[in-house]
């Protein structure tokens, strides 16, 4: 998947000058400029320069990676050395070595499956990860499973929003988590939470999944 990634990602910087005006040192210097402290406030300021929310996401994640694309040169970063290397970690963009090349394809598939919601699904899974830090993210035949170890959440993603169900028991659903409707998920993901916006991604949600997280696995 991160090769197919690269490959969009070239390809969005190759005619990011000719459709929008600017090429990505432009982009990087006029976002700078804005003094956003905040991510969100970055991909509604490019949003309202005509960029798609797919768009705009992957210009702040490369604004927040010090301007440098995400996957340049990634198949020639050299690994730290063996006696100070750390076990390795999974990324968003990186599942990790605990995945097999099935279970790689078929993430690949899931997070195709998103389209322009992709960039959204990717930055929630980042958000997770930083939460949870024994997160295991597996991918199933419909959704994302999340694991720590046991699964208290999952994900599926559709090309109008991201579903995120969680495992929070009884408590009162409302217009902003309702009760779950995800295909093929395990009984104890009662309530799920549907996005649209990066903006969603916030701390009451991020409280939710801790939530989740330690009712199953606490």
């Amino acid at each position: 998947m991160a090769a197919d990634e690269r490959q969009e990602e070239q390809q969005f910087l190759a005619e990011l000058k000719a459709r929008s005006g600017r090429d990505l040192a432009a982009w990087m210097a006029a976002i700078a400029a804005q003094n956003f402290s905040d991510k969100n406030d970055t991909i509604d300021w490019l949003r309202e320069q005509g960029f798609a929310f797919a768009r705009a996401s992957w210009l702040e994640r490369i604004h927040s990676n010090g301007g440098r694309p995400i996957y340049e040169d990634l198949s020639e970063r050299a690994p730290r050395p063996a006696a100070k290397a750390k076990p390795p970690q999974a990324t968003a963009a990186d599942p990790g070595p605990s995945l097999d090349a099935g279970e790689v394809a078929l993430r690949g598939k899931l997070i195709a499956g998103a389209k322009g919601y992709r960039p959204l699904y990717l930055m929630l899974e980042a958000e997770l990860r930083a939460r949870v830090p024994s997160l295991v993210v597996h991918p199933a035949a419909t959704h994302m499973s999340l694991r720590a170890p046991q699964e208290f959440g999952a994900v599926t993603l559709h090309a109008t929003e991201v579903r995120l169900g969680l495992a929070l028991a009884d408590r009162p659903f409302d217009t902003h988590v309702q009760r779950a409707k995800l295909k093929g998920v395990g009984s104890q993901i009662t309530h799920m939470l549907v996005l649209t916006d990066a903006r969603q991604v916030n701390l009451d949600l991020l409280s939710l999944v801790l939530t989740a997280n330690a009712r199953i696995n606490g």
